[in-house]
Order: C-alpha cells, then structure tokens, then sequence
C-alpha cells in the first residue's frame, strides 16, 4: 500500500510539473495564458481594483486595475476612453494589444523569444521596458503571484 501511495505522489508530481509554464523562456499564446497574465499583473498594480485611479508623481493618472495612462492607451491603437479603462475586459484588450506590438518588436529587435518576463518588464517600464534594470522588482512582484 505504502508503494502505490509513492507511486501515486510520484505521478503526481511528474504530471503537474508536465504542465507548469516555464517564464523564463516561453511566453503567452492562448486567451487562458494572456489572462492568468494580465490578472497577476492587475494584482499586483491595484490588487485587482478596477475602478482604481492614481496620480503618480509625475502627475499623471493611472487607470483600472492594470494602472493604464494616457499614452500606453493611445500606443495600444484601440479605440477607447480613459473611463472605458474601468472595465477589466477593455483594459486586458488594451494591454494585450500594446504588448503583443512591443513583444514582437522585441523579438525582432534581440532575435529572443518575448517570455512572460519580458512582457511584464514591457508592460511596467514602457517599449524597452524589458531592457531596464528598474523593472526587474516589478516581475518578480508578477512572478511570485503566477507561481502561487
């Protein structure tokens, strides 16, 4: 009895690692994948607040849970309001459409695969956000949620 229960820990294990994502070298293609993303993100910019606003100190307002401003919105090239950005779904659909532009500049500007880190680093630190140090704590903000 006591080797089928190891043998069942043991299958177990081999199955969920099977299926665990690696974020150091792939990256998001299915809408689960995009989402479990995008919600570890909106947890840690607002605690998954959609109705949050913030003035930075810089001056400027962030909106939503995932703390959109102005010009990531306009870079994104959807056609939607600073209020609109109150809703989850349009603020998802407004960073993915931002960071699936800069993912694959990245990816043509390196020749590297744009993992979920460099998506995350992208989405904190703008365009080359991936390549500046100051965004590192922020994914492993991102990163401690997605490997709860």
């Amino acid at each position: 009895m006591k080797k089928l229960i190891l043998f069942l820990i043991v299958l177990l294990s081999i199955t969920v690692s099977a299926f665990a994502v690696n974020f150091a070298s792939e990256k998001p293609v299915t809408d689960s994948e995009w989402n479990t993303l995008l919600n570890a993100m909106a947890e840690v910019e607002s605690n998954g607040n959609v109705n949050a606003k913030t003035l930075d100190a810089n001056g400027k307002y962030s909106y939503g849970c995932l703390q959109i401003q102005d010009l990531y919105l306009i870079d994104s090239r959807l056609d939607y309001t600073l209020n609109d950005l109150f809703n989850k779904e349009i603020s998802f659909e407004v960073a993915k459409a931002y960071l699936k532009r800069y993912a694959k500049s990245y990816e043509t500007r390196t020749g590297k695969v744009a993992t979920y880190e460099v998506i995350v680093r992208i989405h904190n630190g703008g365009p080359r956000g991936a390549e500046h140090s100051a965004t590192n704590s922020y994914w492993t903000k991102v990163k401690a949620i997605l490997e709860k």
